[in-house]
C-alpha cells in the first residue's frame, strides 16, 4: 500500500500538518447563521470560511451535529492542527449545523428526526449562497456519519460526495437488520452503550435564546450562558441493573428523552417508519468512503451499506465510486488511535498509521473541486483497505466479502462437558478424522440475576468503566460454569478470518425465550484469549427480526448467530475458541426469559438451556477464510 502523504507533513495519524499551514490565517467565522427549513423550522449554523483567495466559487463541507457545534467545533476552530482548520487551510468552507431540536437550533428533538429533509434543505440552502461553488460534500463520525445518509437517500444536486464515519446505526430495516440508531441486535438491545448515549446526550428540551434577535445581539447573549439543560449525573450502573428497563433512566431523574420507545418497540413498530431510517428500496447518488474500525459496534453494517450503494446507487459514476477503509480501532478513533505501536483495549495490533487527512483531501478534491490530479489518484485506489489483525499490516481487496473467501467449519465437541475453562470443549475442522465417543450435548443455567460480565468487545459510549471496549483477556469470564468454551488444537500454519463469521447451534431451553450468545476468540500460546467478535441472537427472534416464534420447551431448534465483521489472522500456535451462553453484560440488556415486553418487566426466571452436538445436530463455527497471499 502507497501510505505516502501527497507532500503533506502528516505524522502519527495526521495530527501533525504543513508548517506553512500551520501559519495559515484565522478563518472567517460567522456564527449561529439561522437556515430555513421547508416547515419554517431554523436551525443554527457556523460557518468557516477561508481567510485568503476568491471569496466566491468555495466548495463546501458540511458536519450535521446533535453534540453542540459551539462546545466541539468552535473549540477546534482555534486549534491550527484540528481536522475543521485542516479542511479550511486548503480552502474549503467548513459549515457546521446544530440539528433540529438541539441546542441552539428551532424544532422538536427526536433520534434522527427530520435529518433527510433537513439534510436536503441545508445543503440547497449553501449551494444557493454567493460565496458558494455549489458543491458540497459532507463529513463526521457515529451520529453525524448517520445523517450523512439519510439526507443522500433525499438526493440533493449539490451534494457530490460524502464521508461517513462508523454510520452503522442508520441502516434501519434495510436488508432485514432492523438495527434503528444502533439500539439493537440480534432483537437484544445494545444496553450499556444505549444507557450510555441517552443518559449524556439524549435530553429532548434546551433553553433558547429566540432566533428572531439581530445575529449580534444574538451573539453577544449566547456568549454569557449555555445552552444545554442540566440535570442529575446517572449512575451508570445502577441504571444497567435497574428494572424496568425502560425506566432505567427517568428512575434517576434524567427529563424527557426518546430511550424507552427506541428500547421497546418491536423491530416492525410503524413508529420507525416516521424517521429516515434506510429502508428497503434505499438509494442514493453521491461517491462515498466509508470509514469504520473492526472494534466498532458497526464494521459490518458499513460494509453492508458499501455493498448496497455499489449496487442500488442510481448512476454508474455512483456505484463504480464506493470506497471503504476498515481500522482495527474502537468507534470513531481511527484516526486518532492509530499509532507506530498500537493497543486496541489490552491487544498490540502494531502500526495502524494511515494517511486519513490525505485522503481526505484527495476525496474532497476531487469531487468538490473537480481535481483532475485527484480523480487520478482515487483510480489508483482499491475499494477496501482493511488492517489485518495478528498479521498487523494493511491490506487491499476490490470487494466484501473477498474474491479469496472460503468457508471452513469447526464442529463444536465436548467429552465431560464444556462447562468453563477447566471443561473439555472442543472446536474440531468439520472433514477431518471425527473424534470418538462425546457427549451429546452441554447444559448450563442462566440467571438474569447473575449475567456473564462483559469484557471488551466492540461497543461505544457506554459511560461507565463497567462496560470498557476493544480487545481483552476473556479468561476471567471462562472460569464460569455458564459459559461454555470450546478450543481448537494449536494450529500449525496462520490463518486469516477475514468477512463475517458466525455460529450455527442447536440449542433447546425450559425457557419460551432466552438469548443465546457467541464470542470468537484469538488464543495466544501463553494461553491469553482475546475477543476478537461477539454476537447474539434472542431466541423468539431466529426466524427474523420481523416475527416472534417463541419456544417449546425442550424442543431442539436450530439458530444462527451472526458475529460481525473482522480480519484477524491467527497465528501458527495460536488456537481458535468459541464461547457461548446467554449473556453478556452490560453490553446487552439481559433476557428475562419470560417472552413478552422485555423492556417493561420487573420480575424474571432462571432458564436451563442446552446447546447440542452430535452427527445429526451439528452446532458449529463457521469461519471466512482466506485463500492464498493477499496485498501489503
Amino acid at each position: 500500500m502507497n501510505m505516502k502523504s501527497s507532500g503533506l507533513l502528516l505524522v502519527m495519524a495526521g495530527l501533525c500538518v504543513d508548517p506553512v499551514l500551520a501559519a495559515a490565517a484565522e478563518p472567517v467565522v460567522q456564527r449561529n447563521v439561522f437556515v430555513p427549513m421547508r416547515d419554517g423550522v431554523r436551525l443554527a449554523t457556523d460557518l468557516y470560511l477561508p481567510a485568503d483567495g476568491e471569496k466566491t466559487g468555495i466548495p463546501v463541507i458540511l458536519i450535521r451535529t446533535p453534540y453542540s457545534k459551539d462546545d466541539k467545533y468552535a473549540q477546534l476552530a482555534k486549534t491550527p492542527t484540528s481536522i475543521l482548520r485542516f479542511f479550511v487551510d486548503h480552502g474549503y468552507a467548513v459549515v457546521v449545523q446544530d440539528k433540529r431540536g438541539r441546542f441552539n437550533s428551532e424544532g422538536e428533538y427526536v433520534i434522527s428526526g427530520g435529518d433527510a429533509h433537513d439534510g436536503y434543505d441545508t445543503v440547497d440552502w449553501l449551494a444557493r449562497q454567493p460565496w458558494s461553488n455549489a458543491r458540497v460534500g459532507t463529513f463526521g463520525c457515529s451520529y453525524e456519519g448517520d445523517v450523512q445518509l439519510f439526507m443522500a437517500g433525499e438526493r440533493p444536486p449539490a451534494l457530490k460526495a460524502m464521508i461517513p464515519q462508523a454510520s452503522g446505526s442508520a441502516v434501519g430495516a434495510l436488508g432485514g437488520q432492523y438495527r434503528y440508531f444502533g439500539t439493537r441486535i440480534g432483537g437484544a438491545a445494545e444496553w450499556a452503550g444505549s444507557l450510555g448515549w441517552f443518559g449524556r446526550h439524549g435530553q429532548k428540551t434546551f433553553p433558547r435564546l429566540s432566533a428572531d434577535l439581530p445575529p449580534a445581539e444574538y451573539n453577544a447573549n449566547a456568549q454569557l450562558w449555555t445552552m444545554e439543560r442540566r440535570f442529575p449525573s446517572i449512575d451508570f450502573w445502577k441504571a444497567a441493573w435497574h428494572l424496568p428497563m425502560k425506566d432505567a433512566l427517568s428512575a434517576q431523574g434524567m427529563p424527557a428523552t426518546d430511550f424507552a420507545d427506541t428500547l421497546s418497540r418491536r423491530p416492525t413498530d410503524p413508529y420507525w417508519d416516521d424517521l429516515p431510517y434506510m429502508k428497503p428500496g434505499y438509494t442514493s447518488d453521491v461517491p462515498t468512503l466509508f470509514i469504520n474500525s473492526w472494534y466498532d459496534f458497526g464494521a459490518d453494517i458499513t460494509l453492508f451499506q458499501f455493498n448496497h450503494l455499489r449496487t442500488h446507487s442510481l448512476s454508474q459514476r455512483a456505484r463504480d465510486h464506493q470506497f471503504a477503509i476498515l481500522s482495527p480501532h474502537i468507534h470513531c478513533d481511527f484516526e486518532r488511535g492509530a499509532k507506530e505501536h498500537t493497543r486496541v483495549g489490552d491487544m498490540e495490533v502494531g502500526d495502524t498509521r494511515f494517511d486519513y487527512r490525505g485522503t481526505y483531501l484527495t476525496w474532497f478534491d476531487a469531487w468538490l473541486k473537480e481535481d483532475a490530479s485527484a480523480h487520478a489518484r482515487i483510480r489508483q485506489w482499491p475499494k477496501l483497505r482493511y488492517f489485518a489483525m495478528g498479521r498487523n499490516r494493511w491490506q487491499e481487496a476490490e470487494g466484501w466479502p473477498l474474491a479469496s473467501t472460503s468457508e471452513r467449519e469447526f464442529l463444536l465437541d465436548s467429552t465431560r462437558g464444556a462447562n468453563s475453562l477447566a471443561g473439555d470443549g472442543q472446536l474440531h475442522e468439520a472433514g477431518h478424522p471425527e473424534p470418538g465417543p462425546s457427549a451429546p450435548a452441554d447444559h448450563y443455567t442462566y440467571d438474569p440475576a447473575n449475567p456473564v460480565p462483559s469484557r471488551g468487545g466492540a461497543m461505544c459510549c457506554t459511560g461507565t468503566p463497567d462496560a470498557t471496549p476493544g480487545a481483552m483477556d476473556q479468561r476471567p469470564v471462562e472460569m464460569r460454569s455458564d459459559v461454555l468454551v470450546y478450543t481448537s488444537e494449536p494450529l500449525t500454519a496462520e490463518l486469516e478470518v477475514t468477512g463475517l463469521p458466525r455460529v450455527v447451534l442447536h440449542v433447546s431451553s425450559d425457557a419460551v425465550d432466552t438469548d443465546f450468545t457467541a464470542k470468537l476468540l484469538d488464543v495466544h500460546p501463553d494461553g491469553t484469549a482475546f475477543n476478537i467478535l461477539e454476537g447474539i441472537l434472542r431466541a423468539r427472534y431466529r426466524e427474523g427480526q420481523d416475527r416472534e416464534v417463541f419456544m417449546q420447551p425442550d424442543q431442539v431448534y436450530e439458530l444462527t448467530i451472526p458475529l460481525g465483521a473482522t480480519s484477524n489472522v491467527f497465528r501458527a500456535g495460536h488456537r481458535i475458541r468459541l464461547e457461548v451462553s446467554s449473556s453478556n453484560f452490560p453490553r446487552f440488556d439481559r433476557n428475562l426469559n419470560l417472552g413478552g415486553d422485555n423492556a417493561a418487566q420487573t420480575r424474571w426466571r432462571v432458564a436451563r438451556n442446552t446447546v447440542h452436538h452430535t452427527p445429526q445436530l451439528r452446532s458449529r463455527l463457521i469461519l471466512p477464510v482466506i485463500l492464498g497471499p493477499t496485498s501489503p
